[in-house]
């Protein structure tokens, strides 16, 4: 299954869904398909034309409400750290401590305003990982790393919970 969330940019509005993926997804990145089905959702129900957030809530972690505050002004993408996965962050976008891909962002460290991404068109490679898969939607969007807002460098909205 999969949750989808776009937040309106009036009020704390959200649509929260579970889509399940209806035996499609057979090969490759499971996760990434799934979230493929869940961006052809948005897009089909017309969710592009309307300014929100998107942002790829996994089931093992926690998220702060302060971070769904911050980020309804984004234009693009914003970045913000996740607590167990800095070694993957700083505030600079394009120094993480991985050589590759070009923005290898956590799942959990990342959100696209609706309209941005949706009128892309881009979807996540299946055949790739998760990080592989955010960082080629980050290149979909932004031509430079000036275009990446930083929430924040320190601060912390997101945890991994152990769900076992």
């Amino acid at each position: 299954n999969c949750i989808a969330a776009n937040g309106g940019s009036s009020g704390i509005n959200a649509e929260y869904g579970h889509l399940d993926s209806g035996g499609k997804v057979k090969v490759g990145n499971k996760c990434n398909a799934l979230r493929n089905i869940a961006l052809d959702y948005l897009a089909k129900e017309n969710t592009a034309n309307s300014s929100g957030v998107i942002l790829f809530a996994n089931t093992d972690r926690t998220y702060s409400a302060e971070l769904f505050e911050k980020v309804r002004d984004i234009e693009k993408v914003a970045i913000w750290p996740t607590v167990f996965a800095k070694e993957q962050f700083t505030c600079d976008p394009l120094k993480f401590n991985l050589a590759k891909p070009k923005y290898p962002i956590n799942i959990g460290s990342v959100g696209f305003n609706s309209t941005a991404l949706l009128q892309t068109g881009k979807r996540l490679d299946i055949i790739k990982s998760d990080t592989e898969g955010m960082s080629s939607l980050v290149e979909a969007l932004v031509t430079s790393k000036d275009e990446i807002k930083v929430i924040s460098c320190d601060g912390e909205y997101v945890w991994y919970t152990p769900i076992f």
